[in-house]
């Protein structure tokens, strides 16, 4: 099982949409945590779809902590 867990700044971003991607494609992981505590329901939504997850789960932020 391949799993990949990273603490992204800015997951909104092109860039990191980007590189998400590339991960996806090259290492075929099974789990992907991407861990972003400064985002909201509809932000975390917007950024999974653009991802090309069909399977998610998220704990939205309380104030600045807690966000998953």
């Amino acid at each position: 099982m391949k799993i990949i867990c990273w603490n992204v700044r800015g997951a909104k971003k092109a860039q990191v949409l980007e590189e998400v991607k590339f991960l996806k494609r090259i290492h075929n992981p099974n789990i992907v945590f991407l861990l972003e505590t400064l985002t909201n329901d509809s932000n975390s939504h917007r950024v999974i779809q653009k991802m090309g997850f069909q399977n998610f789960d998220f704990v939205l932020p309380s104030n600045h902590t807690g966000g998953l």
